[in-house]
């Protein structure tokens, strides 16, 4: 099996990436990304990766030959390339539009014009619902707020012209967070961690009761790596393993770090909440650990 990674040395991708190598049904890697975030990381480090199985393009989303070109024999196709920014996700909207829409769009007609691939599984966002006082489940209405939740519903519908042709997934992702090779660090449940760990100081934008819809990094990997070998139908999945307040996370970080001071940042703006529920059939697939576990977890490979 040949599968290719778009955005494959991204916060995501690059755990992905190790994941894949050590499945025995995956002969090739082909890793595609811009390294528009300078984010080489991945190529050097004590973790090693099997040099004969992967291949690194390095070109944009937008590159239609050179996509063209690295689908030849591919079987399963990752779309992970994005464009996202936390929490300033209204700056320069028109670069959300290029990469999550019109990126996704290429990627579709290179698809195809494909004899090979059999299977795409996309990466959405639950940002895509907006902001609502109920939990959401895939059925509900998408009302994105964001310049970032916007384009990726736009994304997602250039997957429509593909179903009746290969098996496509379209898995909504909460805020993922915990270790990669590169870290994003201003995702909100990192950038508290990593503020905790160094500084044992964490700010709180509003009040601190908006919620979020949060994935552990291990279990988005493991949702990945399932579609792999395996199928459901062709649907809509959001993947959500916790909803928390900002309250309640920086509780369950203050367990770890009871020496924890926080500071509330304009408290009297009401923030956008968000509340997701998993869908069943994903709920089937993972296997959730305490939020407060998976902290540990994350806190266990800071170097210092």
């Amino acid at each position: 099996m040949k599968v290719l990674i778009t955005g494959g040395a991204g916060y995501i991708g690059s755990e992905l990436l190790y994941g894949l190598s050590k499945n025995t049904s995956v002969e090739e890697i082909v890793l595609y990304d811009n390294f528009s975030k300078a984010n080489y990381n991945l190529f050097v480090g004590l973790r090693k990766l099997p040099s004969k199985k992967i291949k690194v393009v390095e070109a944009d989303i937008l590159d239609t030959r050179t996509l063209q070109k690295s689908l030849q024999g591919v079987d399963v196709v990752y779309h992970l390339a994005a464009l996202v920014k936390t929490p300033f996700t209204d700056v320069n909207p028109h670069y959300f539009e290029q990469i999550n829409n019109w990126g996704t769009a290429q990627l579709v007609d290179a698809i195809e014009q494909s004899s090979s691939v059999k299977k795409l599984i996309n990466v959405s966002s639950v940002s895509v619902y907006g902001a609502n006082s109920i939990v959401r489940d895939e059925h509900e209405v998408p009302q994105p707020k964001t310049a970032y939740g916007i384009s990726k519903l736009r994304g997602e519908k250039h997957l429509i012209r593909l179903k009746n042709k290969i098996e496509v997934y379209n898995l909504r992702f909460g805020n993922v967070f915990g270790y990669s090779k590169n870290l994003r660090i201003d995702a909100v449940v990192n950038k508290m961690m990593f503020n905790a760990h160094f500084h044992r100081l964490v700010q709180i934008h509003g009040n601190g009761e908006q919620k979020r819809a949060f994935l552990n990094m291990e279990s988005a990997i493991a949702v990945l790596e399932y579609f792999t070998e395996n199928s459901l139908p062709s649907e809509t999945y959001n993947v959500v393993e916790y909803n928390y307040s900002i309250n309640e996370v920086v509780e369950h970080i203050r367990s770890l770090y009871p020496d924890l001071e926080f500071i509330y940042v304009n408290q009297d703006v009401v923030m956008r909440s968000l509340e997701v529920k998993a869908s069943e059939q994903i709920s089937q697939i993972l296997s959730p650990i305490p939020f407060k576990d998976a902290l540990g977890k994350f806190k266990e490979m800071f170097t210092f």
